[in-house]
């Protein structure tokens, strides 16, 4: 008997980028519910589930099926677990109740003030305005109150969830004309939830209000629902938030891309600058080129929250250097690309030769080309490389930009902001070492001073971001966040950061090093973590950063390190770190190393290749 081979199951992948194609309003609750299922059924094709738990003053189970498929458009699988509504705070305090036991990665908190205080809604024209003040400071009071709680007794993440603006104003179309306006109100309770929130470490603001402004009030609240089932909001704005609360999700767990990849012929500028000249291109004040500047000027933004801009395109350098030289309407400089590809050469090996100008992993790359055929190559030969869906008009290549998520960050540190300058000068230093004699000439050419500190809260942003999105050089990839490292610290660990300057520069804070009691032996600390951003390897800087571990863990009595090196895809360069720093291996303990500690440990940094300095 002949055996029929079935053909091959269609990748989950596809069929949700099938419902990506969709417009919105053609989305349908059924079509959710379905796919959902799939995801489901297919989930280990995303990995390993994420715990995610809602509390909220409205039911929120409705809210499942959209939760599912939207996670998995962003790669992620998650397990969510509904607490009963309106039951937040009876939720949190229960130590040993469900919530706890659904052990939540991330919980979701939502309270509106439809639910809870309605004298700011329909009752809003007779409240005077010191008394809307006052309801609006109980309000985010209460939500501080909840985040604490849950905080002490979780170290999951929270999101939560600002007022969105109210369906009808009370007033009607005097709202304006009243001493404090309702719409004033609304913003003031946002600000003011924003404001207590900043300083909870791990706790993130989801702008439920931003997603309402976008859909429109008329779209996002369903009266019926809202009776029926306690559920304010239409299909559509389920389907909505479910969207920008998964986006949100997949920037706290997945590091972002760090580099836009763009072409310049009819994406950075309308037509082709080798056909139509410096004159005949599209930029500038009048449509279409006017566009284009717009791009220009989003692109521009990019830059400037520490995303690194690069070009790949077919065209003669001569005459790209000519347009941005001499074109008025360019919004963007040469000098903002860090690495550049302009020649007649395919763009899968302009990506490459990109990736490999910066140090980083082809993952760190999206790419952004009005071509199709270009983006199916590019697909076909680097499928680690983000392509980003461009649209046929110019009008859309922002919003198609920010919609991608492919740099979405949830903190922008000072090393972000200077990110592009940073680069620009590791490009002079590498200058440098292509004209020095030898490694160590071209270190001590470079006049490194070294920084080290303990983890404190004005540096903590960046050791967490650092933490979640090195990878090369990375002994463990562990990915702590800020609550987490709080507690290891008020443990007993040694959390160090280092920063370096040079003739070039400052390097900005480019490593960390944390180390733990180790349970096992009173008299030795393990490396949990150490790492060092790819843009300073091979300076020697990491050995000033295991003296200063090595000094205060013996400061304190301990005898020894253990090193730890856990291997994954991309960490291969810290593989030989603790061999070279003289550890040995601990035998029947696969990458696990001991070093001894001396009563004097400043012969782990090289001697006169730097100058260190330890910050108390």
């Amino acid at each position: 008997m002949t055996a029929i081979a079935s053909a091959a199951p269609t990748p989950l992948t596809a069929i949700l980028a099938e419902l990506a194609a969709m417009p919105e309003d053609r989305r349908t609750p059924g079509m959710y519910l379905q796919l959902a299922r799939t995801v489901e059924e297919r989930g280990a094709e995303l990995g390993a589930a994420r715990r995610v738990a809602w509390l909220a003053s409205f039911t929120t189970e409705l809210f499942r099926p959209y939760l599912i498929v939207e996670a998995a458009r962003r790669g992620l699988r998650i397990d969510p677990y509904f607490a009963p509504f309106g039951q937040i705070e009876q939720a949190i305090l229960d130590d040993g109740g469900a919530l706890y036991a659904a052990g939540p990665e991330l919980a979701i908190l939502a309270i509106r003030i439809e639910d809870t205080t309605p004298s700011l809604c329909d009752g809003f024209v007779g409240l005077p305005p010191a008394a809307a003040r006052r309801l609006i400071d109980e309000h985010a009071a209460r939500l501080e109150a909840c985040v604490r709680a849950l905080r002490q007794r979780s170290a999951a993440r929270v999101l939560v969830w600002n007022q969105p603006p109210v369906r009808r104003l009370a007033a009607g179309l005097a709202d304006p004309r009243l001493e404090l306006a309702q719409t004033e109100v609304i913003a003031e309770l946002n600000a003011e939830i924003a404001r207590r929130l900043r300083a909870i470490s791990d706790v993130y603001v989801f702008d439920a209000h931003r997603v309402a402004t976008e859909l429109g009030t008329a779209a996002f609240y369903d009266i019926k629902l809202a009776h029926l089932a306690r559920m304010p909001f239409t299909p559509r704005a389920q389907a909505a938030l479910a969207a920008q609360l998964a986006r949100l999700a997949a920037a706290l767990w997945r590091a972002p891309c760090k580099v836009l990849v763009l072409d310049l012929d009819n994406t950075l500028w309308g037509g082709v600058l080798g056909e139509d000249g410096l004159s005949g291109i599209a930029l500038g004040d009048d449509y279409p080129g006017s566009a284009f500047a717009a791009f220009q000027r989003v692109v521009a933004s990019y830059r400037d929250r520490g995303i690194l801009l690069a070009l790949a395109s077919k065209n003669n350098e001569a005459d790209v250097a000519e347009a941005f030289a001499q074109h008025p309407g360019l919004v963007l400089r040469l000098d903002d690309f860090v690495a550049r590809q302009i020649h007649w050469n395919d763009k899968a090996g302009s990506l490459r030769a990109i990736a490999a100008e910066l140090n980083l992993g082809l993952d760190a790359l999206a790419f952004f080309d009005d071509n199709p055929v270009e983006r199916a190559w590019v697909r076909q030969q680097l499928p680690e490389v983000t392509v980003i869906d461009v649209p046929a008009s110019p009008l859309g290549f922002g919003d198609a930009l920010d919609a991608s998520g492919a740099f979405d960050l949830v903190a922008i540190t000072r090393e972000d902001r200077d990110r592009t300058r940073l680069y620009q000068s590791d490009q002079a230093r590498q200058r440098l070492a292509d004209a020095t004699g030898s490694v160590d000439d071209f270190l001590r050419a470079l006049g490194m001073r070294i920084s080290i500190g303990a983890v404190a809260p004005d540096t903590l942003p960046r050791v967490v971001q650092l933490l979640a999105k090195t990878n090369q050089f990375n002994t463990t990839t562990r990915r702590h966040g800020q609550a987490d490292l709080e507690a290891m610290i008020a443990h007993g660990a040694i959390a160090l950061w280092m920063r370096i300057e040079d003739r070039f520069g400052d390097n900005g804070l480019v490593g960390v090093a944390i180390a733990v009691p180790e349970p096992d032996a009173d008299d030795a600390f393990r490396m949990d973590s150490f790492l060092m951003s790819c843009r300073v390897l091979g300076r020697r800087a990491e050995h000033a950063l295991l003296g200063a571990v090595a000094r205060r863990a013996r400061a304190t009595g301990a005898r020894a390190l253990i090193g730890e090196f856990i291997p994954t895809r991309k960490n291969a360069p810290a593989a030989g770190f603790y061999r070279d720093a003289g550890f040995t291996p601990i035998a029947n303990e696969p990458g696990r190393w001991r070093l001894a500690l001396p009563d004097d440990c400043a012969a782990l940094a090289p001697p006169g290749l730097f100058e260190v300095l330890e910050v108390s």
